[in-house]
Formats: C-alpha cells, structure tokens, sequence
C-alpha cells in the first residue's frame, strides 16, 4: 500500500486537476490505493466511486483509474449522467480520452426513451454513440428492435431488420431514422407497415408521431385493407383529421359500401367526402364516368362530376356540362345538366341512336336504366334496322326501359314535331362526342365482393 504522504498528494491533485488540465475529477471514493500495473501508475477505486468531467458524472462499485493517461476501467453498477440529461448504464466500462466503451446489459435513457443493447461505444464530447448488437428501444410513441445504430445528439438511427410497433401503426424496414425531440421518423430506404386497418409498402416514409401526426410515403405506394385497395405515387394520412391524399397516378378501389373505383392525378378522402382533381375515372356498379373533377359526400352517397364529364351506364353514353349522382335508396338517381347528349354505341356504319336536351334525369334500378327523362328542346335521332332515319323534337322526352334492359317505351311531352329522313352519312345531335373508348374498366371482382 502507498504511504499516506502518497495518498494524500493524489487527493490533492484530483481537486486541483481542473486548473492541470486533467478531463476527470474524483469527487467520492471509499478506498483508494495506488499500485504498479506494468511500469504504470493505476489508481484503485473502490466503493461509492464517483468521477467528474465537462461533459458529465461517471459512477460505479469500483474502477481503475490511469490517471496520467486519462483512461479508467470501471466494474459493477456502472452509470455515465451526461449534462445534456442522457444517461447511459452498464456492468463496465472502459474510458479513453472522452471515448467510452460500455457493455454488458447496456442502457441508455433520454427523456421518455430507452434503448437498450448489449455493448455500446459513446462519444461524451460529441455526444455520438454507435451499437453493432442487437437492441430494443421503448418510447412514448411506440417500441422498436433492430440489429445494429447510431445516434448523435437526440437523432438516432436504426439499422438492419427494424420493427417499430406504435398505437395503431406497424413498420418495417431496413433503416429508420428517428428524432428523440421532435418525435418523427424517416425510412429513407423504404419498408412495409400497418395503420389503422391498411396495409402498406413504400419506397420512402416520413412519420410525426406526436401532436398532429402525419403519415407521408413517396417512391411508388400500394396498400390493401379488408374492404379496399389503393396505389399512387405519394400518399399522405391525417389520422387525427381522418384525411387521405394519394397523388401521382393515384388509384382506389373501396368495396366497403358503393363500391367505388377511382382513378386521379390527385384524390383525397376524409370521413365524409371523397374528392378526385385530374384525369378523374370513376366505375361504381350501375354507371362509370370520367371528368377533370369528381366530389363525393360520403355519408348520402352524393357524387358531382364537372370538367369536360362523360357518364356510362348500360349501353349508354351520356355528355353534359355537370352530372350530379346520388346512391341512397333502392337505387341510383343521376341528372344531367346544360348540352346533354344521350348516345349508344354506333354501329357499322358509324350511326348510332341519340337524343339530346338541357337536362336529363335518370333513374337505375339493380344495376339496369329504369327510367330516364329529357327535357328542355328535346331532340331524338333513330336509326331503325330497316327503313328511313327519324328526327323528332319535343319539349320533353320520357323512355321507360325494359327488368331485362332495352328501352320498353318512348314518350314525347307534347306530340313530336319531325319527320323520316334519308341520311346517306351519319349525323350527330348537338353535343355528341366519340368517347366510348375512354370508359373504364372495373377491377377483377375481389372475395366475392363484387
């Protein structure tokens, strides 16, 4: 054992090593000895140890301090406070020079979050720290594992197999990137995950776990829930404001009640409207359109169709300056508004039966035209297999259709004025347009769904 003149100007030296320039205080010891340890001086610590720099407090059971080259192995109950509040526990440590290597049993706690691994090597002075083991992570928003990270400061980042298990929200991939402060989450390489009822892969996602918490994915989406199917480029989710945007070539198949297939550049769902801007493609059972916008009111089952609209429905193509639909009851009611032009698809010869007005109004019963009126200077052009074309004007006209399809009867309100024609070369009532070949075809039917 050194003598006590020994110990004593070590006692001295650790409460003056700060005016030295020595990077560690001993604050608190219960036994303290110094011994040769290969033509080194190795100061023993032991009980209650407790070791100060500028970037915060170690303490343990025991330790063993090289002094004169800043470096000290520490034992049992190993804990490092940082000043920023991070602080990290083990069974050991060693330290160099502001490098410190911890392992066994390691944990390192931030605020609400923990992380915890076998082995980890920390920065004190840059506040970095890297852990090539497996490790578990717990935080407000959620738990995560992964095989290997870093971090730096409060951002951390998570590698190799990570699963993030959050409230209501699943996520897989290879990287994460998570900031402790702001509490948010990029997968830079994209991955696979669950929210709320869907299913998802991306190429790349963007989350804001706290306050108004947002869901941003990019690089190609596709998602599938149990009663709907989606793609697009980009995709958005507001949980808390029950908001979905999809854009890019943005696709949605929903089964869950009118079952709707639509198509936009841009489409946006909340609880109780749906909204389609874009290159708009709509299909439902009993009729399909296309136009540059298409509004939904959920909850009635009300639908708008506006900019250059065509609607489909049976062996009908229908042109207007708006349409508005609505699906409530047995039914499906749909009017039509400002240059209408009622169509089927043309024959051979290139002609085909029409009729057009300033408003048309329809009824479509299991799946089938019911009933459809046109009114204001009501026009109809008829093409029989055999015989004279007919053109006849009216104020109002009124078809009744056949349970099994086809029209049943024609009514003119008053009694047509017109004639028989012979007509060499197909014409066209006022608003008619060519745009069979943009009707759009329906998904292959899903689990019976359809």
């Amino acid at each position: 054992m050194a003598p006590l003149s020994r110990i004593l100007s070590i006692l001295f030296f650790a409460a003056g090593c700060a005016a030295a320039g020595q990077s560690l205080q001993l604050k608190k010891v219960r036994k303290m000895t110094v011994e040769q340890f290969g033509g080194r001086n190795v100061t023993k610590l032991r009980g209650d140890v407790q070791l100060s720099g500028a970037d915060g407090v170690f303490t343990c059971d025991s330790a063993d301090w090289f002094r004169n080259e800043n470096r000290f192995f520490a034992y049992s109950n190993v804990r490092f406070s940082g000043r920023d509040g991070m602080v990290v526990r083990s069974r050991t440590l060693e330290y160099l020079n502001g490098e410190s290597y911890f392992s066994g049993g390691v944990t390192v706690t931030e605020g609400d979050q923990t992380l915890r691994t076998s082995s980890l090597r920390y920065s004190t002075k840059g506040r970095k720290g890297s852990f090539s083991q497996p490790a578990e992570v717990h935080t407000k928003d959620g738990d995560l594992t992964c095989r290997r990270g870093s971090f730096e400061g409060d951002t951390y980042r998570f590698l190799g197999d990570v699963r993030w298990v959050g409230a209501d929200q699943k996520l897989f991939g290879e990287q994460m990137d998570y900031a402790a402060t702001s509490r948010s989450a990029v997968l830079p390489k994209g991955g696979s995950g669950t929210f709320e009822k869907d299913s998802v892969v991306f190429g790349h996602g963007q989350f804001a776990l706290s306050g108004a918490r947002t869901i941003d994915l990019s690089g190609g989406v596709q998602g599938w829930g149990e009663t709907r199917w989606f793609s697009s480029t980009r995709f958005r989710r507001e949980p808390e404001a029950d908001r979905t945007e999809w854009s890019g070539n943005a696709k949605l198949a929903d089964w869950e009640k009118d079952s709707t297939e639509v198509t936009a550049d841009i489409l946006v769902t909340t609880k109780d409207s749906i909204n389609a801007r874009g290159n708009a493609s709509v299909a439902m059972p009993s009729w399909s359109g296309r136009a540059e916008r298409w509004r939904g009111h959920r909850s009635d089952s009300a639908y708008v169709l506006e900019g250059n609209p065509v609607v489909w429905s049976q062996d009908y193509q229908i042109l207007a300056k708006q349409f508005f639909m609505n699906q409530r009851g047995p039914g499906d009611s749909m009017w039509a508004y400002e240059g209408v032009h009622l169509g089927e698809v043309a024959d051979s010869s290139g002609r085909c039966n029409q009729m057009a007005a300033e408003a048309l109004r329809a009824r479509i019963r299991d799946r089938r035209m019911q009933r459809m009126d046109l009114e204001t200077n009501a026009q109809a052009l008829f093409y029989p297999k055999d015989g004279p074309a007919s053109r006849m004007k009216s104020a109002r006209i009124e078809l009744w259709f056949k349970p099994e399809g086809g029209v049943d009867e024609v009514r003119f309100y008053p009694n047509p004025s017109g004639s028989a024609v012979n007509e060499s070369e197909p014409s066209f009532l006022p608003g008619y347009a060519d745009r069979w070949g943009e009707r759009p075809s329906r998904t292959d039917a899903m689990s019976g769904r359809k």
